[in-house]
């Protein structure tokens, strides 16, 4: 697909920022309805390269939303890993070991309780289910 001269995938929501919260959207007829591209952009963008790890950045809220007849996915998650990164007020990392796998003494670092996606509802895409 071609958008704004781009012709990489596309999305109605296109997330780097994995942490906002997705509450109650609608979108209809596009690649993607919402993809959470981390890999596309792994040490950030912009005003936030090199401060962040998206891929493993817990998610928000997500809940209540709606994704319907786009061409690939309604809720693309792409290769998210949640972990318990340590970041400042602004959402820069204040340390980049906490991005890393496991913790220094060994024990798993994934986000505990897992992230939760509530009350969606994708239908008529073209995959639906990750």
């Amino acid at each position: 697909a071609t958008w704004q001269g781009k012709t990489a995938a596309q999305a109605g929501i296109y997330l780097i920022g994995m942490t906002n919260h997705l509450i109650e959207n609608r979108v209809a007829a596009m690649e993607n309805g919402v993809w959470t591209a981390g890999t596309h952009a792994p040490r950030g963008q912009g005003e936030a390269a090199g401060k962040v790890c998206p891929v493993n950045s817990p998610f928000g809220t997500i809940r209540g939303n709606v994704f319907h007849d786009n061409f690939r996915f309604g809720l693309y998650l792409d290769n998210q890993h949640p972990r318990n990164i340590k970041r400042d007020a602004n959402g820069f990392l204040t340390d980049w070991a906490s991005c890393d796998e496991f913790q220094p003494d060994g024990t798993d670092n994934g986000v505990r309780p897992a992230n939760v996606i509530e009350d969606e509802f994708d239908y008529h895409n073209m995959f639906v289910g990750q």
